[in-house]
């Protein structure tokens, strides 16, 4: 699998169908449809995402066959390495691509001398089940206003 590093708005432009794709199919289940708009809209609408990046946010398509698959992003922060986006398209799941982008996510954490953070909303039981296999452990809940009656209702978990 390819991480290919997102940098510009054509890159970005090429892979947001596979971003807002991914989102519906693993979201709608969890907080509706409704919700999930209101959030490519406000929190991962093209503009932001390349706000972002400007601001160091580090984001990659992956890429199997010539296909998107999946999206990473993360951020290098003083304490931890701060993965806020990791996805994977829903027929690709379940195949070890996972497994890979967390091998390849434990070496920059290392690298950097940093443990990992990452947040999960808590209907996301697939997720949280991937992230214990893999070693990260609850640290706590967050619960997040973010307009118009919507909330992030998620689990903080850490790696070292």
């Amino acid at each position: 699998m390819e991480k290919k590093k997102i940098t510009t708005k054509d890159q970005l432009d090429d892979f947001y169908p596979v971003l807002a794709k991914i989102w519906r199919e693993v979201f709608t289940p969890i907080i509706g449809s409704n919700q999930v708009e209101y959030m490519l809209a406000n929190y991962q609408s093209k503009e932001l995402i390349m706000q972002e990046i400007e601001a160091g946010v580090h984001y990659y398509a992956l890429v199997l066959d010539d296909e998107y698959v999946g999206y990473i992003a993360y951020e290098v922060r003083p304490d931890y390495l701060y993965l806020s986006k990791i996805y994977i398209v829903a027929k690709y799941r379940n195949q070890g691509l996972m497994r890979e982008v967390f091998a390849w996510l434990d070496e920059l954490a290392a690298n950097h001398g940093l443990k990992q953070h990452l947040r999960v909303n808590q209907g996301n039981t697939q997720a949280i089940r991937v992230y214990q296999h893999l070693g990260f452990s609850l640290i706590k809940e967050e619960i997040t206003d973010i307009g118009t009656g919507y909330q992030m209702v998620d689990y903080v978990f850490e790696k070292e």
